[in-house]
């Protein structure tokens, strides 16, 4: 009995020791900086709050050259705003900010143009904007506002590449974070319903927390992979957690009978 016990406790922090600081940490409720400085797609220069035009707004954080999740991160954007049934512009606004130095309004231009070439004929493309930062500062206040933390790392080929969470931040239109959608696909009743409750300023709780923990950067062939260390250590603590309750019930049971 002594034995599963210690071996529990091992592979409990195990699980926890392998986890790392990249992912998301909500702050839910808090603002961002609005007077931040971003020039977008067409090389134009606002803060964020002039982007966001006192509309409900959908943030993605990402950079043009992620060979990984950024592009179908998007594309889940798309699909999602194709089915959304309210208005681009009126009703919402939506911004791809990059988080590399080395991107431009040219990446910034060819990646919109790349992902929305699929959007519905009548979608209004300027209300949504693909931005990069003013500087390296402008970036780091708005990803720590957001709880998005990311890490630049170099292969051993040289290629410079991130790794980071996907997910959506939801703002309502004085700045304030009032929805996280994680995953790289979005229902569209929840991003709608996620937006027109950002439209009242209400703070609603993250249902899905579930790709921040099973997926990973693999910086050998610059591809995201399933954490399979991860998954395997959550599933040794639920077999030695049920072995153990079952060895403790049972000998509960035989001590019984022992005294009978």
């Amino acid at each position: 009995m002594k034995v599963f016990i210690i071996l529990f406790f091992i592979i409990l922090n195990f699980s926890f020791a392998s986890s790392d600081k990249i992912g998301t940490y909500e702050r839910l409720g808090n603002s961002v900086p609005m007077d931040l400085i971003f020039t977008n797609e067409k090389g134009e220069t606002k803060s964020l709050g002039e982007f966001m035009a006192g509309k409900p707004t959908i943030i993605s954080l990402n950079y043009f050259s992620c060979p990984g999740i950024c592009g179908p991160q998007i594309d889940g954007i798309v699909s999602s705003l194709n089915k959304i049934q309210l208005v681009e512009g009126k009703d919402y606004k939506a911004l791809t900010i990059s988080f590399d130095s080395n991107d431009t309004a040219k990446t910034a231009y060819e990646s919109k143009k790349n992902h929305l070439r699929v959007m519905r004929s009548d979608f209004n493309q300027e209300a949504w904007n693909f931005l990069i930062p003013k500087d390296k500062a402008t970036i780091d206040a708005l990803a720590a506002s957001l709880g998005f933390e990311y890490e630049k790392i170099i292969n051993k080929q040289g290629f410079v590449d991130y790794i980071h969470p996907a997910g959506l931040a939801i703002l309502s239109p004085s700045g304030r974070i009032t929805r996280y959608l994680n995953g790289i696909q979005y229902l569209h009743f929840d991003v709608k319903m996620a937006l027109l409750e950002a439209m009242e300023e209400k703070v609603r709780p993250t249902i899905s927390k579930a790709l921040a923990f099973c997926f990973s950067f693999n910086p050998e062939n610059s591809k995201y992979v399933l954490a399979t260390n991860k998954i395997f250590a959550t599933i040794m603590i639920i077999v030695i957690g049920s072995l153990f309750i079952y060895l403790f019930i049972t000998g509960k049971k035989r001590n019984k009978g022992d005294t009978l």
